[in-house]
């Protein structure tokens, strides 16, 4: 059974200091990092501190290499895997609030091609904007295609999560439950190219990447980010202590088909920082005014029976007794990562890691380095 909760109060970010972190709580996140790094020392980790409009600390473990030979940096650039979807929710949020689309909008009105959808009954309802962000479209994870659709260029993309619609199904109407959806999120970003009347990466770069200044961001390797990518490292559960480089070598060089506007994005933790700072209220408003983000917060979050976890408009939510955080992770074949800040607070935690599997998790500690900061902020 599922809750509809209103997890997240709005926040007047006018008034909200910008907390200060002494060198003994940076030194914590430090340690942190660093021992998480050595359970397996695969690929390599950033960590970064964000406070307000800025990323006060960062610091790279391991490598990029296989071959062991360049150390990672601030710099280096990973796969963010489902921290895209934050990017998608931005766009989301800029057309609600120039008034091009609205919430509440069926996503067949902007993409009819959903009705090649599966659907639970003849006369289900199609999900909404909302509803898609929200992660309450009740479609399924991702495409029953055998992976067929999570392959191809950004340059067709929509063909693909075309030709992927028919193998995709809804396993329960839209509304009724919290399901974490992939190709939802492809949809929807699917239905705000079209009401934007234009390319999703032409109007992802032109209208919340360069106004934020992540230059080094993109949903294509440019030679300058290749020379800076870490290699993509699995933990093959299938062939204990042995290591997989080519899932991600392939996912790097064919594109990830409809996962696009899901978890197609590449970028670095001083990248990250600045959407980062952007969800925390700090603007520019050019790209989304505090007002449209106290909206945003408003939305109900789907959440779970004990309440430690939820899903809002484009975050995942977590709490820990008083203490609600928000956020997104994301697992990609060689990469995972780790968004989650404090709205309240105005301060968030970043881990970028260019491994999957094995001891290390960059989730696991995105929360310690949070937590411990936490604790250790002035009352």
């Amino acid at each position: 059974m599922m809750l509809m909760l209103l997890l997240l109060a709005a926040v007047a970010q006018d008034t909200a200091s910008v907390p200060r972190f002494t060198a003994e709580a940076l030194g914590q996140v430090d340690s942190i990092a660093s021992a998480e790094f050595k359970k397996d020392a695969l690929g390599s980790l950033t960590i970064g501190v964000v406070a307000g409009p800025s990323l006060v600390w960062a610091k790279s473990y391991g490598y990029t290499d296989s071959a062991h030979t360049r150390a990672a940096t601030p710099q280096t650039v990973y796969r963010i895997a489902s921290v895209t979807k934050q990017i998608t929710a931005v766009m989301l949020l800029q057309l609600v609030e120039r008034k091009q689309v609205q919430l509440s909008d069926p996503v067949e009105k902007y993409f009819p091609e959903i009705r090649l959808v599966r659907a639970p009954a003849p006369a289900s309802t199609m999900p909404t904007l909302v509803q898609l962000a929200t992660m309450t479209s009740g479609l399924a994870r991702d495409p029953a295609d055998q992976r067929k659709s999570q392959s191809g260029p950004p340059s067709q993309w929509l063909q693909i999560l075309r030709s992927a619609l028919p193998h995709t199904e809804f396993a329960n109407a839209p509304g009724v439950t919290y399901r974490y959806s992939n190709v939802g999120y492809a949809i929807l970003a699917a239905a705000l190219t079209r009401a934007a009347n234009d390319d999703y990466v032409s109007y992802v770069r032109r209208r919340i990447l360069v106004p934020l200044g992540m230059t080094a961001t993109d949903f294509e390797l440019t030679p300058l980010l290749r020379t800076r990518l870490a290699t993509g490292v699995d933990f093959d559960v299938l062939y204990k202590d042995t290591l997989n480089y080519g899932d991600a070598a392939l996912d790097n060089q064919n594109g990830l088909g409809i996962g696009l506007g899901s978890g197609g994005a590449y970028s670095t933790v001083g990248d990250v920082a600045k959407l980062v700072s952007l969800q925390l209220g700090f603007g520019p408003d050019s790209v989304v005014t505090r007002q449209t983000l106290s909206l945003r917060d408003q939305i109900p979050v789907a959440g779970n029976m004990t309440l430690d976890y939820g899903y809002g408009l484009g975050v995942q939510v977590w709490r820990w007794a008083d203490t609600v955080a928000t956020g997104h992770s994301g697992n990609l074949a060689g990469y995972t990562s780790m968004v989650v800040y404090d709205r309240q607070r105005g301060f968030g935690v970043i881990v970028l890691r260019s491994a999957a599997g094995g001891e290390g998790d960059a989730g696991r500690l995105g929360v310690r380095a949070f937590r411990k900061l936490l604790s250790m902020l002035s009352p």
